[in-house]
């Protein structure tokens, strides 16, 4: 089973050299060469963000059984996006010969922004680095997003989430191909992680805010969100409750509720990880009077419960 690695400029480097490792480790367990492996590029010395060179094939020498696609995208939405459109274009190529052979294609990190893109994505449900959900949302809506979620796989197309979600990614596709007695030996071997199935613990609330309008908003924001609803912003802010939901719509493209729901599940997230105050604490503390309620948005929210959470940000 060959393996075509797509490298685009400023890659991380770990992430590419795990992968292929955990192919040769698999080999070595196995005690045959069950898979082969090619890195390919624009360049053929593809440089990773450390600087560290690959040697790349402009071309794939063998076809692809499976197609990985890799990302240079930091964790900047705004620069990130137009490298990502660039990316997606150079790899329109391997892409679609992939499809034309029926190849699995995986993407990570910010890959699946080069499937979306490429409209492979369209009806089928993904994920992508939690720091592009709100981008990509807006750019690919006929793609149903998961964004939560570590790793998602519809039919041959795998996807998955920011950094080193890379590991979920390989381990649940060589498990897919019926290697999941090989690659328990090699998780030992190399000390792999446990899987881990959602992202939502590892998000960051948003610092690189645009627009006078909502620095407006983040100022008013209070930890304490109890007090906080449509009226109180309204008086805040010095205009009516209609302009000011006319204003959310055509400034942030959201309504206030929304905007409000979804401040205080940061809040919400902050708290679970950085302190010891109780669920039902946290729950009353950020305006919400029913606990039940509370737990279910919760996990609709992030994927999951108010407890999980805690326990996987390791309070």
């Amino acid at each position: 089973m060959h393996f075509v690695i797509y490298l685009p400029s400023g890659f991380y480097a770990a992430i590419a050299a795990s992968v292929v490792e955990i192919l040769q480790a698999v080999n070595e367990v196995n005690g045959s060469e069950v898979f082969t492996f090619e890195f390919v590029s624009k360049h053929a010395h593809a440089v990773s963000r450390s600087a560290i060179s690959f040697n790349a094939g402009t071309k794939p020498a063998k076809k692809a059984d499976v197609l990985i696609l890799l990302t240079g995208a930091g964790a900047q939405v705004t620069p990130g996006i137009h490298l990502l459109a660039a990316e997606a274009k150079q790899a329109a190529p391997f892409i679609k010969a992939a499809q034309r052979r029926g190849a699995v294609i995986a993407a990570t990190c910010g890959a699946p922004y080069l499937l979306a893109a490429n409209g492979v994505l369209d009806g089928k449900r993904a994920t992508i680095s939690w720091w592009l959900k709100g981008v990509v949302q807006q750019q690919f809506p006929a793609v149903r997003w998961e964004p939560s979620r570590i790793i998602v796989k519809q039919g041959n197309i795998y996807t998955s989430g920011g950094g080193f979600a890379g590991l979920e990614l390989i381990t649940t596709l060589l498990t897919d191909l019926g290697f999941a007695k090989e690659l328990k030996r090699v998780r030992k071997i190399m000390v792999l992680p446990p899987a881990r199935e959602f992202q939502s613990p590892y998000e960051i609330p948003a610092t690189d805010v645009n627009g006078s309008f909502e620095k407006q908003l983040n100022k008013i924001l209070k930890d304490d969100l109890d007090i906080l609803n449509l009226d109180f912003l309204s008086r805040q802010m010095g205009m009516s409750s209609r302009t000011l939901s006319r204003k959310f719509r055509e400034e942030l493209d959201t309504s206030p509720g929304k905007w409000i729901q979804e401040k205080r599940i940061e809040i919400v997230k902050k708290l679970l990880g950085e302190t010891a105050l109780s669920i039902s604490e946290i729950c009353y503390r950020v305006g919400y009077s029913d606990l039940a309620s509370f737990s279910r948005l919760f996990s609709v929210t992030t994927g999951m419960t108010p407890g999980e959470f805690r326990r996987e940000t390791g309070r």
